[in-house]
């Protein structure tokens, strides 16, 4: 069976993620073969397979004029089925196209896009897409859910393969802990958060959360901020200096994926308050690297987590009543680091590509 995947979104989070775990398996899958179609910012990345067809497609993702053109060179490759793990989709093709839509929270939380430009353009984008697409994976019921609502869909025609967790997500020893936290100048002990600074993942209220624990906690514990200072991350740091608790908020930047296991482990605690997620990898990958986990129990949160994270409303109140019950309860702590790698453990890659093959091999008959 050949197919074709967009893979000009590897460098992205979430998508990237997404994509990336797929194509490390299906290189070894002897009965599948693969055209990549990649850009020039995306090529480095590709995941190496003696099954691949590489194909550069440097056309702009964000361009509803080139999608016809996009369609013509899928077809050129004569590929069975066209799958693209992010709501743009090319026209004109000549065979089935499967859609992944993760969630469709610019549509939800429209501030977490910043420019009006950019929102109407993923807005029509993500209709195209949709109307377009013989059949659409998403990740969470929850997300299946908003699409069904959202949209016009016969029933039938969204299913939900949830998303794994990479095997490199286990417990770091102390020394590859202490190499990390020295590389991004993170002060132990501490509490993570890890994501992008936009609007629906309430990093504010975590910030409030933290200016309100008790002194003894507050000076004990850094906070630590991570990902790339993007959005509203300079917001985010003003909150902090006008609780007056700048000096003990750490914003390091972007973290990359090698270091990210050993990130989560130097962690007393990971707390990850969205308001909504499609799916949510970071709190999963936290738990499989046996931290303690907070997590709002908003859209497909509880779905992921489980019983293996405290579940609370994503309200400053609340989530420092949480931090506090954990940091200062070992049992439960110890709990949580137990229950958490359970948790984990239920959600593998090797189950999401064996069923996406599944679905691959049904729309190209």
């Amino acid at each position: 069976m050949k197919i074709g995947f967009d893979a000009r979104f590897i460098s992205w989070k979430g998508v990237g993620t997404y994509s990336r775990s797929l194509l490390k398996q299906f290189a070894q899958v002897p009965d599948l073969e693969v055209v990549c179609f990649y850009n020039d910012d995306t090529k480095a990345r590709l995941p190496a397979g003696d099954n691949f067809t590489m194909v550069k497609l440097n056309e702009e993702v964000f361009s509803s004029r080139n999608l016809n053109k996009i369609g013509s060179i899928v077809n050129q490759n004569g590929c069975a089925l066209f799958h693209t793990p992010y709501v743009v989709a090319p026209g004109n093709l000549e065979c089935p196209l499967l859609v992944t839509a993760h969630d469709i929270i610019p549509l939800l939380f429209p501030k977490s896009i910043p420019s009006f430009r950019q929102r109407r353009v993923y807005r029509g984008m993500l209709a195209n897409a949709i109307q377009r697409a013989d059949h659409i994976i998403t990740v969470s019921t929850v997300s299946q859910s908003y699409l069904y609502a959202h949209f016009n869909l016969p029933l039938g025609k969204v299913s939900v393969i949830l998303d794994g967790v990479g095997t490199e997500f286990n417990p770091r020893s102390e020394q590859e802990i202490k190499a990390v936290t020295a590389k991004y100048k993170l002060g132990r002990p501490h509490i993570l958060w890890l994501g992008e600074f936009v609007a629906h993942k309430n990093v504010t209220a975590l910030v409030s959360a933290f200016a309100a624990l008790s002194q003894k906690l507050r000076l004990r514990y850094k906070l630590v901020l991570a990902g790339e200072k993007g959005g509203n991350w300079k917001e985010v740091k003003k909150e902090a200096d006008r609780r007056g608790i700048g000096s003990l908020v750490l914003i390091p930047g972007f973290i990359g994926d090698d270091d990210l296991p050993a990130l989560y482990s130097s962690a007393d605690l990971f707390v990850y308050p969205s308001l909504y997620e499609g799916f949510g990898l970071p709190p999963l990958e936290a738990m499989a690297c046996g931290t303690p986990v907070v997590c709002s129990n908003s859209s497909s949160l509880p779905e992921v987590v489980g019983d293996g994270g405290l579940l609370v409303a994503p309200r400053s109140a609340t989530l420092r009543a949480a931090i506090t019950e954990v940091m200062t309860n070992d049992n439960l702590r110890q709990r949580l680091r137990r229950r958490g790698r359970e948790r984990a453990a239920l959600f593998s890659w090797d189950t999401a590509v064996a069923k996406t093959l599944d679905l691959y091999r049904e729309l190209a008959r």
